[in-house]
């Protein structure tokens, strides 16, 4: 249920059904290669929250566009690598993210899932569930990260469940999938993974003829720091100049995309069934509070 689509009759009703559980995607704009939009995470990201959502319903709040992004991609345009994106100061995603969450919970929300994918949200969004903790707010706000699913993932559910559980995938879709693990290919940001999940949601946005315009392949410049637990803001935009990590992904087609996007959905619908669990997650609270008496 998309918390913009309701009449304001429907709410009370729609809070008993959810039993007061919101979920909000949070993304950002950035570059993802050429061949995937900018607002790749979000757009992903929303579109599978709105489907498990229709499996375990929960209210779906408007999509968060903007996240934590490194100071250098907002750096003035001007090469070619840094058009498009929208970078906001930490202070002022913060500021936005309690005000947001305070107004969800004023409507009658107990829980707050923020459901990223973008992994750069990663401790921006931990310190902020780490601080609502803190306020005793009348809500809880819990953090998931959706995690890409590539083709390893997808062979292993085929593994498990057998071929038919993806019947639209071809000889040639799985010999793909299979290669591409025995390659051991890089595949992170706008990679292979990346590029089958928003293919698998918004296909009319996928270049694939663009999907080699630029490298995906690590410069390495930044890998001492990192060997030795330096952590330095630019490292990734150093070593992955093009804002793409990950080889080309090559032999992608819709249903090894739609596999992709269906494990996703399954997995999310499970963690808003777990967040729905009173009996699961009551006795958590409980023993929570206790602990900060």
């Amino acid at each position: 249920m998309l918390w913009e689509n309701l009449r304001e009759e429907e709410f009370l009703p729609m809070l008993e059904r959810t039993n007061r559980v919101c979920a909000m995607a949070v993304g950002c704009l950035e570059k993802h290669g050429q061949h995937l939009p900018l607002g790749t995470d979000t757009l992903k990201g929303g579109k599978i929250l709105e489907l498990a959502a229709e499996r375990e319903e929960v209210c779906v709040f408007p999509r968060m566009y903007f996240g934590d992004l490194l100071g250098e991609q907002a750096n003035p345009a001007g090469n070619g690598n840094h058009y498009g994106y929208v970078a906001l100061s930490s202070e002022l995603l913060l500021a936005m993210m309690r005000e947001i969450c305070d107004e969800i919970g004023r409507n009658g929300f107990k829980k707050i899932l923020l459901f990223s994918s973008h992994g750069g949200n990663d401790a921006f969004l931990r310190n902020f569930v780490r601080a609502v903790k803190q306020q005793n707010k009348s809500y809880e706000v819990f953090m998931f990260y959706n995690k890409l699913i590539g083709p390893k993932d997808i062979l292993a559910v085929i593994e498990e469940r057998g071929r038919d559980y993806f019947p639209a995938l071809t000889d040639e879709d799985i010999k793909t999938m299979e290669d591409f693990v025995a390659a051991g290919k890089p595949n992170a940001h706008a990679g292979f993974s990346e590029s089958a999940m928003i293919m698998g949601t918004y296909p009319e946005l996928v270049r694939l003829d663009r999907c080699e315009a630029e490298s995906g392949q690590s410069t390495h410049i930044s890998d001492p720091l990192a060997e030795l637990g330096i952590i330095w803001g630019r490292s990734w935009h150093v070593n992955y100049p093009n804002s793409y990590n990950g080889s080309a992904p090559i032999g992608l087609t819709q249903a090894i995309a739609d596999a992709a996007v269906e494990i996703s959905v399954e997995r999310t619908a499970k963690v808003l069934k777990l967040l729905k669990d009173d009996s699961i997650m009551n006795p958590i609270l409980r023993a929570q509070y206790r602990g900060n008496t």
